[in-house]
């Protein structure tokens, strides 16, 4: 979890990109593969924390489970549009409901779990213009 690690520009990183989901079983290889492609990731499992990082941390892509008991996913999707246009946004989720409403609500992409990591790289690497 991110409580553990500060918050440090990487100067070679590649891009900045932030994991929401609550499973850290998911996060955690997605969060390993993207750094091994050389970008700066981070990973949490808590909704608030993630809505601050975005400030602290500023990603170019943000990774989200759309489904998170303590925060409303669709309606932080549709606030970051509005606040942060360029920051790309992929919503996980196991249920194509959930899936279609956050690309109604603004999400770049959706990717329905489960999926390989190396799907996320390819889609990583496509929205940031690698």
């Amino acid at each position: 979890m991110l409580e553990d690690r500060p918050i440090l520009e990487t100067p070679d990183a590649q891009h900045k990109i932030l994991i929401l989901d609550d499973e850290p079983a998911i996060a955690e290889p997605f969060e390993t593969a993207l750094q091994e492609l050389g970008h700066d990731v981070r990973s949490t499992t808590d909704g608030k924390e993630a809505v601050k990082l975005i400030d602290l941390f500023a990603p170019d892509l943000l990774v989200t489970d759309i489904n998170l008991p303590e925060i409303d996913i669709l309606d932080l999707i549709a606030e970051l549009r509005r606040s942060r246009p360029r920051l790309r946004i992929i919503a996980i989720s196991g249920n194509s409901h959930l899936l279609r409403l956050a690309a109604q609500h603004g999400a770049d992409h959706v990717l329905p779990k489960p999926f390989r990591v190396g799907e996320l790289n390819a889609l990583v690497e496509k929205l940031l213009g690698r």
